[in-house]
């Protein structure tokens, strides 16, 4: 099977490295249509197949998946277009700019039994990996709120604004280790560069189980932060992505509230017990998250980012941009759910 990569920007020469790496270049296909951008890569690649169309690369019937890195913009069209000829998908991050396109994409991968998968390479850290392991022994007890920051000076992006570009990576990482979506958003931000496109947003999300989340991104930092914080009853978990040494620690701290036998008696205590920072194996997330495509679609691996997952994200994204939108009022997050009896979906509110 050869696979067709699509889009050779920002994000797709990372994606056509570790593919070659993994089936070699023969069963490769670059598609763009600039003749620059491919011009570009051929003289690492010589033995890459190029084409300036998906129409060309979707006439090759050995072609059976194809990887969409484009603008935000194309991926329902594109998407579309590799599924309706029945070739499986990866799309980078988001799925789709709406609710509605990523809706149509997902009926139409179920309804022709593809593999849709959405690249949330986060989900495919090892650092992630090993803080979802700490999650399910229980190390943490029983998560009251969580936080994440990812913040920079820049990338400003043309045909989205800070939420659809950064969020999608802070509320994949969150939905995966809470193992639940949000039930409603709340954003504050701001538009300084460009008017109506916001360079600076805070989102609160509110969960079903009693969560809260905070989740802020910008493009107008004067340092570089990659952090999510987790905090249980028994203990707390920091990664710092930009920490190469010690990415994840746990702390064995809290709040000890004794049961006094009488008022005078009712004290809060604190609990400072140690710090651990496991060691993580250095492996590149991307080429995991390529494996574990390819292994979809042999039928050896559940898809870990499906359409529903990515759907489900931009859901969250479309919410919290809308509140902003709305003046910061609560939002409710709508939840696609499978029409019983019919391939589809319908939307229905959770209830906040």
């Amino acid at each position: 099977m050869k696979v067709a990569i699509v889009g050779m920007g920002y994000w797709g020469p990372n994606l056509l490295r570790n593919l070659v790496a993994l089936v070699g270049p023969d069963s490769v296909v670059v598609v763009d249509n600039s003749l620059d951008r491919i011009a570009a890569v051929i003289p690492q690649y010589p033995a890459v197949g190029y084409c300036l169309s998906l129409d060309q690369a979707l006439e090759d019937d050995e072609v059976g998946a194809v990887m969409v890195a484009t603008p935000v913009s194309s991926h329902a069209g594109l998407v579309h277009q590799a599924l309706d000829a029945g070739r499986h998908v990866l799309v980078e991050k988001p799925l789709a700019g709406s609710v509605d396109e990523a809706l149509g994409l997902v009926a139409c991968a179920e309804e022709r039994g593809l593999v849709l998968m959405v690249g949330h390479t986060f989900l495919f850290s090892p650092r992630v990996e090993r803080m979802t392991e700490y999650l399910h022994e229980g190390r943490l007890g029983t998560v009251q709120y969580a936080t994440s920051s990812r913040l920079n000076l820049g990338l400003h992006q043309r045909d989205v604004g800070v939420i659809w570009d950064l969020a999608p990576h802070d509320f994949s990482i969150l939905f995966h280790l809470l193992g639940e979506f949000p039930v409603s958003a709340k954003t504050s931000g701001r538009s300084v560069v460009r008017a109506g496109c916001l360079d600076v947003a805070f989102v609160n999300l509110s969960f079903a189980s009693g969560i809260v989340a905070s989740v802020d991104v910008s493009w107008l930092a004067p340092r570089k932060t990659r952090s999510t914080v987790l905090v249980g009853d028994r203990q707390m978990m920091v990664y710092d992505d930009l920490n190469n040494e010690e990415p994840v620690k746990i702390y064995d701290k809290g709040v000890v509230v004794p049961d006094p036998e009488n008022f005078g008696e009712h004290q809060l205590t604190y609990r400072h017990g140690d710090v651990q920072a496991p060691y993580i194996a250095p492996r590149e997330p991307l080429a995991q998250e390529l494996t574990h495509f390819l292994a979809c679609i042999d039928g050896t691996e559940i898809c870990r980012s499906d359409g529903r997952f990515g759907l489900h994200v931009v859901e969250a994204l479309e919410a919290a941009e809308r509140s902003w939108h709305e003046g910061g009022r609560a939002v409710a997050v709508e939840t696609a759910v499978p029409v019983a009896g019919e391939v589809g979906f319908t939307r229905s509110p959770l209830a906040s």
